[in-house]
This record gives structure tokens, C-alpha cells and sequence, in this order.
């Protein structure tokens, strides 16, 4: 028989005749029948020594998660409303500035060599957008209401906690009652008190899927990149036929890069950090090797590739593999501006230009971004990295000329986007929202 406690809290709003009664973890009440799981039921595990309170803490939350999702079958009881409010702004509240990319309308100066393919002339313009729109800036406050249906609940809810190093025997012994219970019933149906209930509060760990060699399929994970190169020139030939004789540049010559001596005709990537994972999706993938950071391979120019068409993601596009022509990025005269003369195919097939969607790239801006596969001396970072595959993840790579006797210091690039808010003061008077209350939900 239930407490007159808890009996009154069943009744809720109703007026009830006859009082509520338990039969085999069964609660009768408002002439409904419910299940209603006793703690006394669920110990999974001794009732005494180290592990007792665990054990208890779990079957008392058996039984509160059990009578709360019956008592919740039975409706609601009552409504509450809350009100609160959100701020809102209409006209160019907020500005975003940063350089223009292919989705923006080149404003300034265009010209068109023999490709016919239009060329911004000079760096890229800066682009100034405004949210939510145009116009004055107004800020104010919408206010709104909420409404929560409330049901009855069981007169006490559980104060222990439970820990996920506690919860494994816990959810062990319920396999082994459960697996037991299965094997001696031809049909189950609901409210089959002998049925084990499954732990759901007790924290559990994550399935763990191990990976015997993370190296034997795994791939490269670089992050910025950098190509130092020593430039070289294109004479007496045509930009779409590309035709042209290269001249490399006169050396052997020296450069000093972060205190690091390069030495033409050497290539040289710089990496600020890479690392290799294993090529498993289907369950979390295990690092190969360690994690490495201002990385620097020396490279025969001659063997480096750009990727075009190229796309980094769970499930790559792979591109299409062109030897590095030094020459492409040698500036040129071009109208009033001095600039880089990229042709188109290898333009569209930089990552500034999106894939899939012919028309989304129609110009040629001043923002060339050429994808590198990794060259193969990127193995020589970390013994581990034997067989990893040189495409399925590759860095795009800031091109730094090396063309005389110099110092260099590089530094890690400027965000090219840069965001200010604004917005007029908020009106005093305005609702404030409510504060988020904890609650306890089942699983």
C-alpha cells in the first residue's frame, strides 16, 4: 500500500475515490493500471561491501526512471507558463569585412587575355556586407512565452551518483540477467516484471574498437603549409597554349629562412603541423605515429605536383595530379598592376573555386590557392608514415619565392575575414529571459 504522501501526489488535480493500491509492481490508480518497478528488484550486484552502494544507488534509480515514465502515461495534470524575450535587430547592424572570393561582384578594373577568361586587375578588393540588412540599425526585444505541461512525478527522487568505473559491473551483471531471461521465454510483452531493466542512469563506457596497426592504412594530416621555391621565368610563349621556355633561375644561391640556410635548386615545404591517422570510418580510426610540429622537407622541384579539382573530407575527392610550374607565379605586367598570371585550368582547380558547379567560378581573381600533394619525402618526418596515403588529405600552400640572397621570417597568415558588431544599445526596460533550470530526464 502506498504512502498517503504519495497517494495524494498521484491524485494530482483529480478527485480521487478510491485509494491507490500495488500488486506485484503493478500501481492501480484513477482506474489505470501502470507498471510500477520496485528498487528492492534491481540489485545487480552484492548488497554489501565496496560495491553495495552502487548497487543500491542504481536499482533506486531503476525505480524512479520506471515510475516517473508510468505516471507520465497517466497525462498531464497542469500547465505552467514562462515568459521571456530574445533581442532583435533590423538594418545594417553588424558588419562583415574581408577580401572578396568568388561568390562576390569584382567591381574594379577587368581584362581578358587569350583565354577570354575575365582577370581582376590587382589584389583583391575588400568586401564590406551588413546584417541583417540595409538601412538604420534598430535593436529591440521580442518577447515570447512558454508553455510546460506538468505531470505527476514519484514523491523522491534519488541523491546518489553514480560513476562510470562503478557502472561497469553494474551493466555486466544486467547482460548476464538479461541474456538469462531472454533464453527462458518463447514471447515477451510489456510490463513482464521478471525482465531485467536496463541501467540506463549508470554512466557506461563507450564501445572500444582497437586497431592492431593504425600504419598499415592510414593518411596525412597536415595543417598550414608553405612552399618556399626558387623562381623561374617563361619566355616567347603563349599563356593558353602554354608553350613557352622556362629559365630557371641562375645559382647556385643561398636563403636565409627562420634561421634555416635553403639552397637553390631545392624545394622546400614547411609544415606547422602534420600528423597521419588510420583510414577507418566505419568506427573511430587510431593515430599513426606522433604529432609534429614546424616540420621542413627538402624536395627536388622537379617531382612536385598541385592536385586540381582536389577536396579534402572523410571521403575525398581525389584530384588530378600537374607537375608545379614555378613559372606561373613569376609577376607579370598586367595593365597598371604587377601580379601573377595563373591560367584558368589551373585556377578553376585551386581550392578558392568550389567543385561540382561550373558557374560558381567564372574569373580570375588575384587568390590562386594551389592544392600539393604531399611529396614523398614527407615519410622521412616520422618512421611510421611508410605507407600512408600522399592524397586522400593534402594541404593548399602559400608560395614564398626565394629569389636572391635574403632573410626571411615567416608568421602564420592573417585571418583573411574579419567581423565588427555595430549594434545600438538594447532598450533597459526589456524582459529578461528566465533562467534554465536543471531537470532530470530519462533515457
Amino acid at each position: 500500500m502506498l504512502s498517503k504522501l504519495v497517494f495524494a501526489l498521484l491524485c494530482g488535480l483529480a478527485a480521487c475515490q478510491d485509494p491507490a493500491v500495488t500488486s506485484d509492481q503493478w500501481l492501480i490508480s484513477l482506474n489505470s493500471t501502470i507498471f510500477w518497478p520496485t528498487a528492492t528488484d534491481y540489485y545487480y550486484g552484492p548488497t554489501t561491501g565496496p560495491q553495495a552502494s552502487a548497487v543500491s544507488c542504481n536499482a533506486e534509480w531503476i525505480e524512479y526512471s520506471g515510475r516517473s515514465s508510468a505516471l507520465m502515461s497517466l497525462g498531464v495534470t497542469g500547465t505552467t507558463t514562462s515568459f521571456g524575450s530574445y533581442a532583435t535587430s533590423e538594418g545594417a547592424c553588424r558588419t562583415s569585412v574581408s577580401l572578396e572570393k568568388w561568390s562576390d561582384t569584382h567591381t574594379g578594373s577587368l581584362t581578358t587575355l587569350c583565354d577570354d577568361i575575365p582577370r581582376a586587375v590587382g589584389p583583391r578588393e575588400i568586401v564590406t556586407k551588413y546584417y541583417p540588412g540595409t538601412g538604420p540599425c534598430v535593436t529591440g526585444y521580442t518577447t515570447y512565452s512558454n508553455v510546460e505541461e506538468l505531470y505527476r512525478e514519484p514523491s523522491r527522487t534519488p541523491q546518489c551518483t553514480l560513476q562510470t568505473s562503478e557502472c561497469i559491473p553494474i551493466w555486466s551483471t544486467w547482460s548476464t540477467l538479461s541474456s538469462s531471461w531472454r533464453s527462458s521465454i518463447v514471447t515477451s510483452s510489456y510490463g513482464d516484471t521478471n525482465s531485467p531493466i536496463r541501467p540506463l542512469d549508470c554512466p557506461k563506457t563507450g564501445n572500444y574498437y582497437p586497431e592492431e596497426n593504425p600504419c598499415s592504412a592510414c593518411h596525412f594530416l597536415p595543417g598550414t603549409a608553405t612552399l618556399f621555391y626558387w623562381p623561374t621565368t617563361t619566355i616567347d610563349g603563349d599563356l593558353c597554349l602554354q608553350n613557352g621556355t622556362t629559365i630557371p633561375a641562375s645559382g647556385p644561391t643561398t636563403a636565409i629562412v627562420n634561421g634555416k640556410t635553403f639552397t637553390s635548386p631545392t624545394a622546400y615545404v614547411s609544415f606547422t603541423t602534420i600528423y597521419a591517422w588510420s583510414n577507418r570510418r566505419a568506427h573511430q580510426g587510431f593515430q599513426c605515429g606522433i604529432d609534429h610540429s614546424d616540420a621542413i622537407i627538402s624536395v627536388n622541384p622537379e617531382t612536385l605536383s598541385s592536385m586540381r579539382n582536389h577536396r579534402n573530407a572523410k571521403y575525398p575527392t581525389i584530384g588530378t595530379a600537374y607537375p608545379f610550374n614555378f613559372a606561373e607565379f613569376m609577376p607579370q605586367q598586367l595593365g597598371n598592376e604587377t601580379q601573377s598570371i595563373i591560367p584558368w585550368p589551373q585556377y578553376r582547380g585551386g581550392q578558392q573555386c568550389p567543385l561540382g558547379d561550373a558557374n560558381s567560378c567564372t574569373m580570375v581573381r588575384d587568390d590562386y590557392a594551389p592544392w600539393l600533394m604531399l611529396p614523398e619525402e614527407v615519410r622521412e618526418i616520422d618512421a611510421g608514415w611508410t605507407v600512408c596515403d600522399r592524397r586522400w588529405y593534402i594541404p593548399t600552400v602559400t608560395m614564398v619565392a626565394l629569389d636572391r640572397e635574403e632573410i626571411i621570417v615567416t608568421s602564420t597568415p592573417e585571418p583573411t575575414e574579419q567581423v565588427e558588431v555595430f549594434a545600438a544599445a538594447a532598450p533597459e526596460d526589456a524582459l529578461a529571459a528566465p533562467t534554465p533550470q536543471a531537470t532530470t530526464a530519462g533515457w
